[in-house]
């Protein structure tokens, strides 16, 4: 396992203004500082010195006041700045949603502060990256645990009207992080984030699916960035569970380079498939009083596992010889009783599927060699799927039915209709465009129920 943490050279690949990747586009990388260090709190103040800090605002929550904040704020105090201090004084159940971005908005607006500051995970990190976009700010992030792969993320994945979307928003200028405080977040936090990175995996395979269909486009230098730490971190899952600096490090250091990966193509496309569907799904449920809320990225490692064995169902073998795919429907009754209230965010994501389709119609390969073809360019992805499904076992993330209190019959119902969520395409698309789901679905859930 990589150790280099050094701040003058942190270990990420090519990190610039501008990066010129092999689809010949040039992807411009916001993100222009990154530090993993133990130095890093006093790397953050020497940063605000150099850009001229005198009045940030620290945002934070009641449980990252006391595991950083505070430290921070008085490390800038101690510079000679006037931090301000935003506090959501809730331990459990704060979401990015429409009252955060209010509250969040409400302060900053008219305030005098002229730096950003977030400390927190995942949720923090989202509003105060969406709230500084709204206002055309800056902002600087400083992680307070590795569970999510956001961190350097151009996008938020906010909580509107119950139903998770990803908004545009923006990346923080500089991440500065410390791996021993990193170390020491609460153990779910650590698993939550080897799940949403190992999602990576049959994120990858997705993209490569649409790429082969449809010739989305796919930049394999961004793939290659977001999965050479995902296959790291999957052989150190014990040393990271036992909360070594050393392994946090590499980590975050993947979360971080899947955040940058986003941001170099604008989506979430290199980090996110059918599993993070799947979690956006329950997200909606939970919404709807239909389950309880859990961490994304123990929802996405879990929802990794009946991901791989789709995909495999469809792509593994040669049995499928694929037909242009059925044309895209109204919803059906029990469709339909899964989304009660969102019927309108649905038809939309539908409409979008059908204009992708319909704009790269020539694309599908209408032979059988193209059809081999399309299964060899996901050779590579999905060939690391025993090494991620023993990685989630090893952070006790199971296959078996009622892990999030996730039965088989919600199970089943998430791989027909999680595709509902987002108009991104997936191996579920596939599978229902060639009238198959239903049998794929039904083969998986009798493999892990047996």
């Amino acid at each position: 396992m990589r150790s280099d943490s050094n701040p003058s050279n942190p270990g990420f690949s090519n990190l610039s203004d501008e990066d010129r990747c092999s689809c010949g586009a040039i992807h411009h990388v916001a993100v222009g500082t990154v530090v993993i260090d133990h130095t890093a709190i006093d790397q953050l103040v020497a940063y605000g010195q150099s850009h001229r800090w005198s009045r940030p605002c620290v945002v934070m929550d009641a449980n990252t006041e006391e595991v950083l904040g505070s430290s921070v704020i008085t490390a800038l105090s101690h510079a000679g700045m006037r931090p301000e201090r935003f506090y959501f004084p809730e331990r459990h159940g704060l979401l990015a949603d429409e009252t955060s971005v209010s509250r969040l908005e409400t302060m900053l607006k008219p305030s005098s502060a002229d730096a950003v500051v977030a400390v927190g995970s995942g949720v923090i990190t989202d509003i105060t990256r969406f709230v500084t976009h709204l206002l055309g700010r800056d902002f600087v992030s400083v992680p307070t645990a590795a569970s999510m792969d956001g961190y350097a993320s151009s996008v938020a994945a906010m909580e509107f009207g119950g139903m998770k979307t990803t908004s545009s928003a923006v990346a923080p200028s500089a991440i500065f992080a410390d791996p021993y405080v990193i170390a020491m977040a609460p153990r779910d936090m650590t698993r939550a984030g080897i799940g949403d990175l190992l999602g990576k995996a049959s994120a990858h395979v997705d993209w490569r699916l649409s790429h082969g269909l449809w010739g989305e486009e796919l930049c394999d230098v961004v793939e290659r960035r977001v999965a050479e730490p995902l296959v790291d971190v999957a052989t150190h899952v014990r040393e990271i569970l036992e909360q070594s600096p050393e392994g946090v490090t590499q980590l975050l250091r993947g979360l971080v380079e899947s955040g940058i990966g986003m941001a170099m193509v604008g989506t979430s496309r290199p980090a996110s498939g059918c599993e993070h569907h799947a979690s956006h799904f329950w997200d909606l449920l939970a919404s709807m009083g239909r389950h309880q809320h859990a961490p994304h990225g123990l929802q996405v490692g879990y929802a990794t596992h009946f991901a791989l064995r789709l995909q495999e169902w469809a792509l593994g073998g040669s049995a499928i010889a694929p037909s242009l795919p059925l044309p895209i429907g109204p919803e059906g009754d029990e469709a339909r009783s899964w989304f009660v209230g969102h019927e309108t965010e649905v038809e939309a994501v539908m409409d979008e599927k059908r204009a992708f389709v319909a704009a790269h119609s020539d694309a599908w390969p209408t032979s059988s060699s193209r059809w081999e073809l399309v299964r060899a360019g996901t050779a590579k992805a999905r060939s690391i799927a025993p090494l991620v499904a023993g990685a989630l076992l090893t952070a006790e993330i199971p296959t078996t039915p009622g892990f999030l209190d996730l039965d088989v019959a919600t199970l089943s119902a998430t791989f027909r209709f999680a595709n509902r969520i987002r108009a991104r395409y997936t191996v579920i698309d596939f599978l229902e465009g060639q009238g198959l789901l239903n049998e794929a679905v039904a083969s998986v859930m009798a493999e892990i129920s047996a």
